[in-house]
């Protein structure tokens, strides 16, 4: 065998080979991605047993007349997200400035500082003059807008001496393998928690939303880190 056959038999190995694996990309799935059910954020202690044959547990308040306001940690609240924001800045600036200044010096400690004099008899002597003028002018605006709706439903996590309640929510929604998650956090105050357990997020203080996404989408919008690196590093 000579060194063509040699040659033509390794490329043909080669061929193979790269064939084998293509195909074995395309017929073997990856493995899917799946949300995992996450636990419960806080530990829920057992109500108080009913004393003397009561119908309630004991320590409960409220009134029977108005809807339920003895919250405790663990219950669900659902909270209606109607959050939108509009924001709106707009920036002028100017500067001027001009100056002048003449000085000359015709003598020191008496002594006269002249060099000569010009052809209509006037003495040459030192003398100073500049005059400056800068101005700057200078606008920016920047106008921003969001908004996001939907429903999430929380756990009280907490519940303050005052009877703030403090909660936490979170949804997660995958759709061939994009994740796309809700995160809610804030304060509430009972008076604000309808019959039904529903708020809305207008009256959730300090209220917290975060829509993340993770998969393939969102990994379309991002900047390769490669490039990040040269748009740093790149002075042009």
């Amino acid at each position: 065998m000579n060194f063509g056959s040699q040659t033509r038999l390794l490329r043909g190995f080669l061929q193979a080979l790269a064939i084998a694996a293509v195909a074995g990309c395309a017929t073997v799935p990856g493995p899917m991605t799946i949300v995992k059910p996450s636990e419960f954020p806080i530990e829920v202690s057992a109500l108080n047993p009913a004393v003397a044959g009561s119908i309630f547990p004991a320590g409960t308040s409220g009134s029977l007349y108005q809807p339920r306001r003895d919250w405790r940690r663990g219950d669900l609240v659902t909270i209606n997200i109607v959050t939108s924001s509009t924001a709106t800045n707009l920036d002028a600036a100017s500067l001027k400035r001009a100056g002048t200044l003449n000085d000359s010096l015709t003598s020191f400690m008496g002594v006269p500082l002249n060099f000569g004099k010009s052809s209509s008899g006037t003495p040459f002597s030192p003398s100073i003059a500049a005059n400056s003028d800068q101005e700057y002018a200078g606008a920016g605006s920047n106008n921003a807008s969001n908004g996001i709706s939907g429903q999430v439903e929380a756990v009280i996590t907490d519940v303050d001496p005052n009877g703030t309640l403090a909660l936490a929510g979170r949804t997660n929604v995958n759709i061939n393998g994009n994740v796309t998650s809700i995160v809610v956090t804030g304060y509430a105050s009972p008076d604000d928690i309808a019959a039904n357990t529903t708020i809305s997020s207008n009256n959730v203080a300090d209220m917290n939303v975060q829509y993340v996404g993770n998969g393939p989408i969102n990994e379309a919008h991002q900047v390769p880190w490669l490039q990040q690196i040269l748009s740093k590093v790149s002075p042009f």
